[in-house]
């Protein structure tokens, strides 16, 4: 294997630096939990382990810093949350029809498994003892990043329970980050970006 030139490592490396500064300033005054996607440097197969904490030595060395896994589940204020980098609603639109990525969360709620297509067109770890896709408890709030647009509903469960399904958009093609209130779990968009005029 070639080593690659010093000039190269900068070049693939200058993103992740980028990344870490901003997390940085996030994580000295909220918390803030990261999870890998598809194309980030983590093991392929869901469930996807955590980013190693040596890729942002700035923002790991705040308390409010977490690295997650892909899926992740997790309790704000009560509010259970559960979560995936969109590899489970990508890979089932290849095999599955419905009006959008919405339809589809909907039912892997429904049928209490987020990804349902694993093994056998979505890699995952082989596990004998347990599912770790099987969902045990209905959250509050189901997201998934990664999408191409934004799109969200509230849906209610058999026993009367409200959801908050969430596509998040890729925030690099979008500039576009969603907020979710808490007290009532409305959410809505905040859009970053500059237009230059020629």
């Amino acid at each position: 294997m070639q080593n690659l030139a010093s000039k190269d490592q900068s070049r693939l490396s200058e993103p992740i630096k980028e990344l870490d500064i901003f997390l940085t300033q996030v994580a000295a005054s909220l918390p803030l939990d990261i999870m890998p996607g598809s194309d980030d440097p983590a093991n392929f197969s869901l469930p996807q382990q955590p980013l190693n904490r040596c890729l942002f030595p700035g923002s790991s060395a705040y308390n409010t810093f977490r690295s997650c896994t892909n899926p992740h589940c997790f309790e704000v204020d009560n509010i259970r949350f559960l979560g995936t980098s969109g590899q489970n609603i990508d890979d089932l639109e290849k095999y599955s029809e419905a009006k959008d990525k919405l339809e589809f969360m909907e039912r892997t709620l429904r049928w209490r498994h987020l990804a349902p297509t694993t093994p056998n067109t979505l890699g995952c770890y082989p596990f004998v003892d347990r599912d770790p896709f099987f969902i045990d408890s209905c959250p509050h709030v189901y997201f998934v990043g990664n999408q191409d647009k934004y799109k969200t509903d509230l849906i209610k469960g058999s026993e009367g329970q409200l959801v908050r399904l969430i596509c998040i958009p890729k925030f690099c093609d979008t500039g576009v980050a969603v907020v979710l209130n808490l007290r009532n779990l409305e959410c809505h968009t905040l859009s970053f970006g500059t237009e230059f005029s020629s």
